[in-house]
């Protein structure tokens, strides 16, 4: 098992495992990476403390999904595919992985509906919270 890093340098890391890579849904979003050093508990946010944590209305439907639903449409393969799609499954299986030996207690939020913000949160061996945030769009 690789060594866990400290948040500053688990957010550096991290910046580079996303660096260039697009999340795909009906439109292509980078992935940014940030601290939630408002988030002092050591268990991740259920969903209504996730809306308050970010600010939002009440009626502001967040939804909570396991990290491994999150990265299971992502790490498909398909016989059509040529090298720049299998560099693409492969640049997420290592973010998996990073994400699976970095962060304790990962945990993916969809907030909202159409243009859903996707937030992979989880806790640092040090303590600090990080998240990865990316947007999807999905219309049906």
């Amino acid at each position: 098992m690789a060594a866990r890093l400290a948040s500053n340098l688990l957010i550096e890391n991290l910046k580079q495992e996303v660096n260039g890579l697009l999340y795909t849904s009906e439109s292509d979003a980078p992935f940014e990476v940030n601290a939630l050093p408002e988030w002092q508990k050591e268990t991740p946010p259920e969903a209504e403390a996730f809306r308050s944590l970010l600010g939002l209305e009440a009626d502001v439907p967040v939804k909570i999904q396991k990290i491994e639903s999150f990265f299971r449409p992502l790490l498909k393969t398909y016989d059509w595919f040529g090298e720049e799609e299998n560099q693409t499954v492969e640049r997420y299986q290592q973010l998996k992985s990073f994400v699976a030996t970095q962060l304790t207690k990962p945990q993916v939020y969809r907030v909202g509906e159409v243009e859903i913000d996707i937030y992979i949160v989880g806790q640092s061996v040090d303590g600090p919270w990080v998240s990865l945030k990316t947007k999807a769009t999905e219309t049906e």
